[in-house]
């Protein structure tokens, strides 16, 4: 099926309108839904995996994690109804597993038949957030709400270099696999993810240096390196306010180097990610086409594992940066996936189809 590097598991799967409960996430608190709502005929997640024990900061935290686990196979969803004409890259979140989205692609498919998803498989490292556990995760962290993050934003982000290194590799291996399956067309292609998963497709996106994606969702989420693109949002435009005020441009130095320089804020921000995951290879200068991709962020009001306020954030700093952001928040939901935010999703992926464009 064009999987880099792996074999990969095809099955054909028919749902039944029961709830799926995945053993594999005996690990994940990160996903967790809201177990304190006072009404049982109120709206309920879809899923509702365990939790495990957070930990304080200890010395490990600081160890090196160069030696870099496989990314095990993907779970891979044939259409309902061939032939294949699009394709949904959907990540679960941190010590989940791929089986645990099968709630949210039941329907998905039923609506859109044609569409085939891969549900890829994060590989097991130490989980520096839970006690070093060894679990599923894009890339390793710390909390985001802490008292030292609170303070100093973006202090532990370090921690998330390497598995970010990884994922958006083979996720943009992934993707330009399947765009050759579909013709060569990226718009048939889609991007997205929950929690971690969302945080992982909103950097694989930003970092794209292919066509435009035809569209890109995430769910209960957040930005990674927010700061850092935010930072060169301002310091684009305070130097481009400097130039157009003085006719000089105070970092230009003496203009050998300015064909290097970003030309556009959107092309700043993907420098300054890149500086930032120490990734290879040239940054570009303009804009890069990756942010013509339309984004759906959905988040519930009532989300205590990543605050809403983290998914604001986020889809705040992709308008200012021009990527067309639809904002989507759900009162009184949690942590999960939800058949409001299945439907919403399902209308914004099918929006791509002709005849289905307003």
């Amino acid at each position: 099926m064009g999987i880099a590097s792996s074999s990969v598991v095809c099955i054909q799967i028919f749902l039944p309108s029961f709830h799926l409960h995945d053993h594999t996430a005996s690990a994940d608190k990160e996903n967790h839904p809201p177990t304190n709502r006072p009404n049982p005929n109120e709206r309920k997640p879809i899923v509702s995996p365990p939790s495990i024990p957070h930990s304080s900061p200890s010395l490990t935290q600081f160890m090196s994690h160069k030696m870099s686990p496989p990314f095990p196979d993907p779970l891979i969803l044939p259409p309902l109804n061939p032939p294949h004409s699009f394709t949904l890259v959907l990540l679960h979140g941190r010590g989940n597993s791929p089986s645990s989205l099968l709630p949210f692609c039941s329907p998905l498919q039923r609506s859109f038949p044609s569409l085939k998803i891969i549900l890829p498989t994060a590989p097991k490292s130490r989980a520096t957030i839970y006690a070093r556990s060894l679990i599923t995760q894009w890339f390793d962290g710390w909390h985001l709400d802490s008292p030292a993050s609170v303070l100093n934003p973006g202090q532990d982000e370090w921690r998330s270099i390497d598995g970010l290194q990884r994922t958006t590799s083979y996720l943009h291996d992934l993707l330009r696999q399947e765009i050759a399956l579909l013709g060569g067309d990226s718009r048939k292609m889609f991007l997205g993810g929950l929690s971690q998963g969302c945080a992982a497709s909103l950097m694989a996106l930003l970092l794209w240096e292919g066509k435009p994606l035809g569209r890109c969702v995430g769910m209960c989420g957040w930005l990674p390196f927010v700061r850092t693109v935010q930072r060169a949002t301002k310091d684009f435009a305070s130097r481009k306010g400097d130039t157009e005020e003085d006719g000089f441009d105070p970092f230009g130095g003496n203009g050998e180097d300015d064909e290097d320089k970003p030309q556009d804020v959107e092309a700043a921000a993907v420098q300054a990610l890149r500086e930032s995951l120490e990734l290879e290879g040239n940054s570009p200068i303009t804009r890069p086409n990756s942010f013509d991709t339309p984004v759906f962020l959905a988040h519930g009001t009532e989300d205590d594992k990543v605050l809403i306020a983290h998914g604001k954030e986020a889809a705040s700093t992709l308008s200012e940066l021009s990527v067309n952001t639809s904002w989507n928040e759900y009162p009184g939901l949690g942590h999960w996936f939800y058949p409001e935010m299945i439907t919403d999703i399902t209308a914004f992926l099918k929006s791509q189809i002709p005849q289905h464009r307003r």
